[in-house]
């Protein structure tokens, strides 16, 4: 998020079932204003050997293991156990039998600037990982949306093992990268105007600190598209932060078509809005088996809320219908909220607690 860094969710860089129905859930996580119930029961896969943290995204290998994107320590399992280093990841998106690839985002440098730290795509295969293509040199490069080189790749969709998708969140773009690390183009996401009345309320207006967002209504805010999955249609589904001042409910969920080539998605037929707002925060979106998209939202009172107040409370699941767009609440309250996942058995998974070391946790939802 371009000039805006230290206000991004994106605080990993700057640091260092529910089943596919619509059936709502409770979890053991603790709940705040909850909104979804049922008689099913939530299981919590203890930590044995402890995560790094912070966590975020979360993936299925073939062969069922759930990985977690452990940014202070690289890929590890369910329990905590890091299998592959890689400090800095992201995200991860399965490829086959022990292959994936990887994500690893900014750091930050001096003031918090976005600098080269090599982030970008890697190949992880047999237990070793390969940066694939630096994306900072693309943007430095490139520079898709204007507003200046940041680069902060934050997700990961797999596209066999000759291609992935990313959501670059400083670069507000969404990219195709080869297997020989040839960059493609594919989307830039717009700027919006948007209602600063979320943050008046988080930072209690009138307040002198924040005099300047008390005395505005509404101002534009930066994509930071944040997560990009494949749909059953093969199009590319983006969801979207949303930036400074962290607005709530106004976080956009686009769908791609795959022959997507340096569109504008202010303009082009080929990047269409699926929902236009109604999210708050999106921070991970997951396909379930029967094509419902479930999208994970970091806190309802926003990213702002949780990394600069230290508050929040608590993030939310929802699922999407994409013939109908009928939006079902999943599950809410849940703290440090960043990635979810479908076991192969349907049920869904997810992070809670995922900036803390000592409470971290991978949670599954079961029915």
């Amino acid at each position: 998020m371009k000039k805006l860094s230290f206000y991004s969710v994106l605080f990993l860089s700057l640091l260092f079932l529910t089943a596919c129905s619509k059936e709502s859930v409770a979890t053991e996580v603790p709940m705040v204003n909850e909104t979804a119930t049922s008689k099913a029961n939530s299981n919590k896969v203890t930590a044995t050997d402890g995560f790094t943290t912070p966590l975020f995204g979360l993936a299925t290998a073939p062969n069922g293991d759930i990985l977690v994107a452990d940014g202070g320590a690289g890929i590890a399992n369910a329990t905590g156990t890091t299998t592959i280093p890689l400090p800095g990841i992201t995200d991860i998106a399965p490829i086959g039998t022990g292959s994936m690839w990887a994500i690893t985002g900014a750091i930050g440098g001096p003031d918090g600037a976005i600098i080269n730290t090599g982030q970008g795509l890697h190949r992880v295969s047999k237990g070793n990982s390969k940066l694939i293509a630096n994306l900072f040199e693309y943007e430095e490069a490139n520079d898709p949306d204007g507003a200046g080189v940041d680069s902060n790749p934050f997700g990961v969709a797999s596209l066999g093992g000759n291609a992935a998708l990313v959501t670059d969140a400083g670069g507000n773009d969404l990219l195709r990268v080869d297997n020989q690390g040839n960059i493609e183009l594919l989307a830039v996401f717009p700027d919006e105007v948007v209602s600063t009345a979320n943050l008046q309320n988080l930072v209690g207006c009138p307040n002198p600190d924040f005099a300047f967002i008390c005395d505005t209504a509404e101002m534009p805010a930066q994509a930071v598209p944040t997560t990009v999955v494949v749909g059953p249609d093969g199009y590319y589904y983006v969801g979207e932060l949303k930036g400074f001042p962290a607005p709530a409910g106004e976080s956009n969920i686009w769908r791609i078509s795959p022959n997507a080539s340096e569109a504008d998605c202010a303009t082009s037929p080929d990047c269409m809005k699926l929902l236009d707002g109604g999210f708050t925060s999106i921070i991970d979106m997951a396909f379930c088996a029967d094509g419902k998209l479930f999208v994970a939202e970091l806190d309802e009172q926003s990213w702002f809320a949780v990394e600069v107040l230290g508050g929040g409370i608590g993030g939310r699941i929802s699922a999407v219908d994409l013939e109908t767009l009928e939006v079902q609440v999943v599950a809410t309250g849940i703290m440090g909220l960043t990635g979810i996942t479908f076991g192969k058995d349907g049920s869904l998974w997810a992070t809670t607690n995922s900036l803390s070391p000592e409470l971290a946790e991978v949670i599954k939802i079961s029915m």
